[in-house]
């Protein structure tokens, strides 16, 4: 009877084995820039993730064996939508699944950008075009193929070849360059204006991972009621006097910083002419006598060169030096034209009265505009153009990134400061020790960032996008990796 019982509950442990499938699945990573998509009713932002699964099936067993565990992995590739206001997800599509031996390990899925009402996205091996209204796949490599007979043998396989400009641009394995038009998918030549610019595009649109160091989301200076004001530290503003050529009052990266140390506060700037400007006669003249030795200079070039083509001394005598006409028009386009930015420098500095202190403190920037220059002109050179600090509205104020503390208990926080530069009407605390991208939506901010955490001696890395609400400071956020919600509270 024993032997009988035994016998039962090892034909049960076997049955239950044979029957066992189990399923372990890692946390899911980012891979590619976020895209913030128009969906032609509103803004989303999506997000693309490969997820590694562990699939184990028992095998092999029987009356006699026991059998053995056999393990399979498959990696998911999806595409997450967010709403912009609440950082939440909306909707999630898996675009593919690969096994091993199908080429998962190392597959990517990466959203390259928008083209009118389609958004294009790599999928492992090919572009998709999918509806940026709600995700589905309008066209894939097929419909490509069948839009274009002639070049359906040349579609690259690899994500290197695949550039967006505003339009997809696919290099062809013959070497040509071709554009995608949408609708309709109709491929037609495409002539690189700029290799440089093209070659830019394509690293960003191949090999980018959508993230950014903190310091670059930050200036410290700019410009309030018509005069420059830093945001420095004590041994940062003594530095930023030492201005005799203007540079610190262009660009405040020219200035020393103190990094982790910085404790920095506002400071308001006298000004006055630089070196520059008085090397060029300004000191002797003002702006008038500074454009006679800009339009002298000009004037001594034309002369040389005109003596360097000239084969006989006496005509190039009767011709030298400019019309009368000429040289006057010149001295009231360079009056007219002087921009005295351009050659302004801190004198003296004086902190600002009331204003706060934050550890490592930057104003936040605004974005890029479209279009606007990279280069401006300072003086005889062409220098980086800055980008001024972020202002909004309802009340006239600016944004502070700073941290709550050096140490690895430290992480990032946004303050509102009205433009006085004396009070501060919110700060917010972030869960992010790094700041990697944001996007101004408005009444919210979008922040994309990172952050760590120690449990049981095991360090776990985070990330996630997070909707920062501009009026009140509170912020709601999402755990790409635990697939959570994330809170102040939290």
């Amino acid at each position: 009877m024993r032997n009988t019982g035994l016998f039962v509950l090892a034909t049960a442990l076997l049955l239950s084995l044979a029957a066992c499938t189990q399923s372990r699945l890692e946390p899911p990573e980012r891979n590619g820039p976020i895209g913030l998509v128009d969906t032609g009713h509103g803004q989303q932002a999506w997000l693309a993730t490969t997820q590694e699964e562990q699939r184990s099936r028992h095998v092999g067993s029987g009356s006699r064996s026991i059998g053995r565990w056999v393990t399979e992995y498959r990696y998911h590739l999806r595409l997450q939508a967010h709403d912009p206001a609440t950082a939440q997800p909306l909707w999630t599509k898996e675009l593919r699944m690969l096994r091993d031996k199908e080429g998962g390990v190392g597959a990517q899925i990466r959203v390259l950008g928008q083209q009118g009402d389609l958004v294009w996205v790599w999928v492992h091996d090919q572009p998709l075009a999918l509806s940026a209204r709600d995700g589905s796949v309008v066209a894939d490599r097929a419909a490509l193929e069948r839009a274009n007979p002639s070049i359906a043998t040349l579609l690259p396989k690899e994500l290197k070849y695949y550039t967006m400009l505003g339009e997809l641009i696919v290099t062809l394995a013959d070497a040509r360059r071709v554009r995608i038009a949408v609708p309709g998918f109709q491929a037609s030549p495409y002539q690189v204006a700029d290799e440089a610019q093209f070659s830019y595009a394509n690293n960003m649109s191949s090999s980018w991972n959508g993230g950014y160091h903190t310091p670059e989301f930050g200036v410290r200076h700019g410009q309030f009621d018509g005069g420059w004001v830093g945001l420095l530290s004590e041994a940062e503003a003594r530095d930023a006097e030492n201005d005799k050529w203007g540079s610190h009052y262009a660009d405040s990266a020219e200035i020393s910083d103190e990094r982790d140390r910085a404790r920095r506060t506002f400071w308001r700037a006298t000004t006055g002419f630089n070196d520059d400007f008085t090397r060029w006669g300004g000191g002797k003249g003002g702006v008038r006598g500074y454009c006679e030795d800009q339009v002298s200079t000009i004037e001594s070039r034309e002369d040389a060169d005109l003596l360097a083509r000239s084969s006989d001394i006496e005509e190039y005598a009767r011709n030298r030096g400019a019309d009368l006409a000429v040289h006057a028009q010149r001295m009231r386009d360079c009056v007219a034209n002087f921009n005295p930015e351009q050659f302004k420098r801190i004198i003296r500095l004086e902190r600002v009265q009331g204003a706060g202190e934050w550890l490592q403190g930057r104003l936040l920037k605004a974005v890029a505009v479209a279009g606007a220059p990279q280069w401006v002109q300072r003086g005889p050179i062409m220098k980086p153009a800055v980008r001024p600090p972020l202002r909004l509205q309802n009340p006239d104020s600016v944004l502070i990134l700073h941290r709550t503390r050096m140490d690895a208990q430290g992480h990032l926080a946004i303050s509102r400061v009205d433009a006085n530069l004396t009070r501060t009407l919110w700060t917010a605390e972030l869960p992010y020790t790094e700041l990697t991208n944001r996007w101004e939506l408005g009444t919210h901010l979008l922040l994309y960032g990172e952050w760590s955490d120690v449990k049981e001696g095991v360090t776990r890395r985070h990330e996630g996008p997070l909707s920062l609400d501009l009026a009140t400071g509170r912020w709601r956020g999402w755990d790409v990796g635990k697939e959570t919600p994330i809170n102040p509270e939290a």
